[in-house]
């Protein structure tokens, strides 16, 4: 896991997802979802295809979350002061 903080606008991840999908942008604010931005070192040289990006964004439901396309990550949230 990275130590540092990386510029969203210069992370090639983040500038895709807005450029090439903006309808789902809008709907990550309308579900009150979760955009996972994988840091730019972990992308491979070519940025991600449209189709994919459904799997980064997490939508709530219920106690947990489900990604776009339909998968529930394995994951903890940890909320501040666990």
């Amino acid at each position: 896991m990275a130590l540092y903080d990386e510029d969203l606008m210069k992370n090639p991840f983040y500038l895709a997802i807005q450029k090439r999908r903006p309808d789902l942008c809008r709907r990550v604010a309308e579900v009150h979802g979760i955009v996972l931005v994988p840091c730019k070192g972990s992308l491979p040289s070519s940025t991600q295809s449209t189709c994919q990006f459904d799997s980064y964004v997490l939508k709530p439901v219920g106690e947990s979350f489900q990604t776009l396309n339909g998968k529930v990550p394995n994951f903890f949230i940890i909320q501040p002061g666990d």
